[in-house]
């Protein structure tokens, strides 16, 4: 048994490691990814920072106007911190790989840059990480590297049990046994401690591109409340015009009045509510703003439903609990780094194993610090 996990383990990497180090290396980058942006696009920042924020259909109009190409706006995010634009987004056009964004000055609502999604530096590498450039084949082979993910961590923990008790070589870096042991034990050390960040890496992963079925599994065992799906209304005889995003805005905030705004979805049929997301003060998590939702009637601003993280059953807490899992965020800057820096491991992982196999290949014998051919 051991014999076959060391092939598998070997091959596999072989062949897939490039595939899994392109991925692993994209999501490090995305873990700081509005860092990134801010940083290489810096007309998204030109301008004077402020805590008091202008009308947000202020902003929805310019930003309509200045796309110009018919669509309307589908949701706002709010700049991460005062120095941080608006983003406005626009549906994908075709043939494009994603939306339209428009960055918007928080404090005037003027449109500081109109730009394509999966045309900058950092939506290109969303794009890469999510789908190898190529799609929804792309978002498969991505998924599956959560798979090699986690067949390699399992079968690494494996190889790197040790037998016959010998447990202090298992976690012995030595520097003088000449670079084929040093590079092996570099591997081993570096997947054995790392091991925890990367099944969770895998398994978050895997949730995010399959999230439907891993719902259904989830369910399976846990308790999981299901989606709100609440409509907008239009009795006889009411204003069939819908509420400003200022009033939407106005009307979620009532509902968690200590909580931070984060984004408001656009009403996109005559069904359809405002959504209004929110991150509460006692969460770790500061770029995720998908959870805590108010769901409100587009007409009237009754409030339908919510969506709140702090009172969700246990199966609806793990999968709300994926994505900020997934890029370090739901463990504020801590876990961040923990997860930037794992990523930038996995190339040394993959080149690591590359070396073993190469050197292998050739018959070698140790002799202390000496390596005679």
């Amino acid at each position: 048994m051991r014999k076959l996990f060391v092939k598998l383990h070997k091959y596999c990497g072989l062949v897939l490691g490039l595939l899994l180090s392109i991925t692993a290396l994209s999501g490090s980058l995305l873990v700081f990814d509005r860092e990134l942006d801010e940083l290489l696009t810096p007309q998204a920042v030109d301008f004077e920072p402020t805590s008091r924020l202008a009308s947000f259909d202020l902003a929805l109009d310019n930003a309509t106007q200045e796309v110009g190409n018919g669509s309307g706006p589908t949701r706002l995010m709010l700049g991460r911190h005062d120095g941080a634009p608006h983003i406005v987004r626009f549906p994908t056009p075709p043939g494009e790989a994603g939306p339209i964004e428009a960055l918007i000055d928080p404090g005037t609502a003027e449109v500081l840059t109109v730009r394509q999604w999966g045309r900058t530096p950092v939506s290109w590498i969303y794009h890469l990480h999510l789908a190898f450039l190529v799609g929804d084949t792309g978002e498969l082979v991505v998924g599956l590297m959560g798979f090699l993910m986690l067949f390699f961590c399992l079968t690494g923990l494996y190889l790197w049990w040790p037998r016959g008790g010998r447990w202090r070589r298992a976690f012995t870096l030595r520097r003088d046994a000449g670079r084929y042991r040093l590079f092996f034990d570099l591997h081993k050390l570096s997947g054995f401690y790392l091991l925890p960040v990367y099944l969770l890496l895998a398994l978050t992963g895997m949730e995010i591109v399959w999230h439907e079925p891993a719902e259904r599994l989830v369910a399976s065992v846990l308790p999981v409340r299901e989606s709100p799906a609440p409509r907008s209304a239009i009795a006889a005889g009411e204003n069939t015009n819908p509420i400003s995003m200022d009033r939407a805005a106005a009307l979620g905030q009532a509902k968690f009045p200590d909580s931070r705004l984060m984004r408001l979805y656009v009403p996109q049929d005559d069904a359809d509510p405002w959504r209004v997301t929110f991150i509460h003060p006692e969460e770790l998590w500061t770029e995720f703003g998908a959870g805590t939702t108010v769901y409100l009637d587009q007409y009237s601003g009754e409030v339908l439903d919510n969506w709140d993280t702090r009172n969700l059953p246990a199966g609806s807490l793990l999968l709300e609990w994926s994505f900020p899992l997934h890029n370090g965020d739901a463990l504020g800057l801590v876990g961040r780094v923990v997860v930037f820096l794992s990523g930038l491991v996995v190339p040394v992982l993959f080149g690591t194993g590359v070396y073993l196999w190469w050197r292998k290949r050739r018959p070698v014998i140790f002799t202390g610090r000496s390596q005679v051919r």
